[in-house]
């Protein structure tokens, strides 16, 4: 009886420390590098779906009350990006191997930051260039997408069809049309999902 009831309450134990260990910690597209770091470490919020590739899509976490730049130092501490884009007033790039982590200000959370996870091909075939404006990183996006005017050719193409160009995260939408209907990658509704350009919808 008594080891029963020992069992019993090590179970428990153990349930409830597995459930309250981290803030992220669901299922993620990426499963390497510092998008594991984001995943364990953030709340998730949301997914952006590629405008040329339903099996292609961007996550979308929250840090609550961390600006930009605290969240920069986190990355940076966990693993140093190969390249940063200069700081603008309200965004950050960090590129990292085949991964882009993208930070915004949050338009609804004074303070807080929103965090773009995307692979190379998710950001050069959906981002207009003209969001990496500032930041020096134009000809290490040329090179990095092989090709010597990437910035031109996909700035030829969001001219052409605006709405299949998308300019970052937003959580009020705004034109960009990816596909609808994105893949599930969490068991259950993040209590921060809301909603988001081709995601979550």
């Amino acid at each position: 009886m008594k080891n029963s009831l020992l069992t019993g309450i090590v179970f428990v134990v153990f349930l409830l420390s597995a459930c309250g260990t981290s803030t992220g910690g669901g299922s993620s597209l990426f499963q390497e590098g510092i998008a594991v770091f984001i995943n364990n470490n953030y709340a998730f919020y949301d997914t952006v779906t590629s405008a040329t590739n339903s099996s292609n899509y961007s996550e979308i976490y929250l840090a609550r009350d961390k600006s930009i730049d605290e969240v920069t130092a986190e990355l940076q501490d966990f693993e140093q990006p190969e390249k940063i884009g200069e700081r603008q007033e309200d965004k950050q790039v960090l590129v990292y191997d085949d991964q882009f982590v993208i930070l915004t200000d949050d338009e609804e959370y004074e303070g807080s930051t929103l965090i773009e996870v995307a692979n190379t091909e998710f950001v050069r075939n959906n981002y207009n260039p003209s969001f990496f404006q500032g930041m020096l990183l134009m000809s290490f996006l040329n090179n990095m997408f092989g090709s010597n005017d990437w910035d031109r050719n996909q700035q030829a193409k969001c001219q052409q069809n605006p709405n299949n160009c998308y300019g970052g995260f937003s959580r009020s939408g705004g034109g960009y049309k990816g596909y609808t209907t994105p893949p599930s990658v969490r068991g259950g509704s993040s209590s921060v999902r809301g909603g988001g350009p081709g995601a979550g919808k």
